[in-house]
């Protein structure tokens, strides 16, 4: 997996991941919360963010692949995914963008900046901050 630069979106890159996006693409039911999903046993965690309805984990495997784990915080719906691309935020901050890909939406955790979803055309389909 290669590092490079990334730009934020446009429009200071509010960042976030909305309940009904993540039911589109394939969320399962579990307990609504207000804290960042956890890691399994056999993964390091490597950073989350908490945004006002969603919440984001990137844990990594014993073999360096990395894992997205997005919940949102109202219905509890969340998402696991393989990050399949690594950026540097090009913010200056030396902190990394974790991306993963699903049915052609892709969910990026801005490293303590917040979370985001860019559908399939390309159009940015939430944003929110960390709090």
């Amino acid at each position: 997996m290669t590092t490079t630069k990334i730009r934020l979106a446009a429009a200071g890159a509010s960042l976030a991941i909305a309940a009904g996006a993540l039911a589109a693409a394939g969320a399962t039911q579990a307990t609504a919360s207000s804290v960042a999903p956890s890691c399994n046993a056999h993964q390091q965690h490597v950073t989350s963010v908490v945004t006002a309805n969603s919440a984001a984990t990137i844990c990594r495997w014993g073999d360096g692949d990395l894992e997205y784990r997005g919940l949102a915080r109202s219905t509890g719906d969340t998402i696991r995914l393989p990050v399949s691309e690594v950026h540097e935020q090009e913010n200056g901050s030396g902190r990394l963008v974790y991306v993963a890909h699903n049915n052609g939406y892709r969910y990026l955790l801005f490293d303590g900046l917040g979370l985001s979803i860019v559908g399939p055309d390309g159009l940015l389909i939430s944003s929110e901050d960390a709090i």
